[in-house]
């Protein structure tokens, strides 16, 4: 019970900062990130990477395409910060994450992004997050996906290129158009201050849509999106 509590009133604590904090920099908040940080630090880099290559075999196999023969991670960093570590962490359910920037040489020159979960027994779970490079963290392209896909989609109605779906489209490789002046850094994961564009091509119906989306950080950890519909680039159809 007092477990319980305690993790209640931290829960509190950290949301009334955030709440009152413009940039969400709070000083309680950079030192309750830092303290997770110091009490879990990273695993050892040929744990993530085997753990790395084993998400990129299974991702692949699902999906089809280049199967990875290696992982060559060219950053590591914290993933403290990102809304589903944070709240596992609040809720004492896992130790802490990281974000790990990984080229696959045999597959191809773009880099992919994966973040690892080390649970509280110290196992570690590894997810892909995007291909290409974003700044849009796990949680924030997990909610903008389906926005994406119905740009996509309705960019297709509109060329006469359209069908029926159920799902939404399979996201490609993402790239920054743009940065907005004053786009604050990477703390943790987590930009809290400024905005960005990127273009994020979403396949649907056989064809592929460039997608522009404009991120604008919150201060809470998340972003608002904005999506244009004639900013929508559909691109030619491959024979």
């Amino acid at each position: 019970m007092a477990r319980v509590i305690l993790q209640w009133l931290t829960m509190a604590l950290l949301a009334a900062v955030m709440a009152s904090s413009a940039t969400a920099q709070h000083p309680l908040i950079l030192a309750k990130l830092k303290g997770w940080n110091d009490a879990a630090p990273a695993p050892p880099s040929a744990m993530l990477n085997a753990e790395v290559m084993k998400t990129a075999i299974a991702v692949q196999g699902r999906n089809g395409g280049c199967l990875p023969t290696s992982a060559v991670i060219d950053r590591l960093q914290p993933a403290t910060a990102e809304r589903y570590i944070f709240n596992g962490l609040i809720r004492g359910q896992i130790r802490n994450g990281w974000t790990e920037i990984v080229r696959h040489p045999n597959c191809g020159p773009e880099v992919t992004r994966y973040m690892t979960m080390q649970q509280t027994d110290g196992t570690l779970n590894t997810v892909r997050v995007n291909r290409g490079v974003s700044y849009a963290h796990d949680s924030l392209i997990g909610d903008t996906v389906p926005l994406a896909s119905l740009a996509a989609d309705q960019s297709l109605r509109k060329a006469g290129a359209g069908c029926e779906v159920s799902k939404p489209g399979t996201l490609g490789v993402i790239r920054i158009a743009s940065e907005d002046p004053g786009l604050g850094p990477d703390i943790y994961g987590v930009r809290y201050a400024g905005g960005w564009s990127e273009i994020w091509p979403v396949s649907l119906c056989g064809r592929t849509v460039e997608v522009l989306v404009h991120f604008l950080a919150d201060g809470d950890g998340g972003a608002y999106t904005d999506i244009k519909d004639e900013a929508a680039k559909l691109l030619p159809s491959v024979k």
